[in-house]
């Protein structure tokens, strides 16, 4: 799988630098603009659209190999709006948000629940606390909370997602001398 993601990841960092990726970016900044710019606007939506279900076809190609049979109760709305909650973590238009969005979605309820674990082992915490034990319990509803309160917390104060601070860490370290 993991050669699987590398190699569609080439596929799209090379399909973004063509005429196409210029394409999708200028209608992505400002679809009057790139029309008037004699974009094809249709056209290239159509094209985003079909590579989109191209990519994830080739995924859920994959995932279906993993499980015995497919069924609707497979697809239920929280899964889109974690895949949303991703591209809004990790930065709308950027390949390297993808990434950071899956890490910080994945990464993060991960290490709660282990520090939750954590906190339940202490007796003199479960005493002073006596709620942990339930909170690891029904840890479902504090992913959940968690979730929505990082996606809110990002869209106040990093609408650009991760992907835009890691440009600025890269970009510093990149003229660290003169920064000027």
């Amino acid at each position: 799988m993991v050669v699987l993601v590398a190699l569609c990841t080439m596929v799209l960092a090379n399909l973004l630098r063509t005429k196409v990726g210029r394409a999708w970016a200028a209608i992505r900044d400002n679809d009057i603009a790139a029309e008037a710019l004699g974009v094809n606007i249709f056209l290239y939506k159509l094209l985003a659209f079909f590579v989109a279900g191209f990519f994830g076809g080739i995924a859920g190609g994959f995932w279906v190999s993993s499980i015995a049979a497919v069924s609707p109760e497979h697809f239920h709305f929280g899964w889109s709006l974690w895949l949303v909650g991703v591209v809004l973590i990790g930065g709308v238009g950027s390949l390297h948000g993808i990434f950071f969005g899956a890490m910080f979605m994945t990464l993060i309820p991960e290490g709660l629940k282990a520090l939750i674990f954590l906190l339940t082992q202490s007796p003199f915490l479960t005493q002073l606390m006596p709620f942990l034990p339930l909170l690891l319990e029904k840890f479902l509803f504090v992913k959940e909370a968690v979730f929505g309160l990082s996606i809110a917390l990002f869209l106040i104060f990093e609408p650009n997602g991760l992907s835009y601070r890691w440009w600025q860490i890269k970009n510093y370290f990149n003229l660290w001398p003169f920064s000027y």
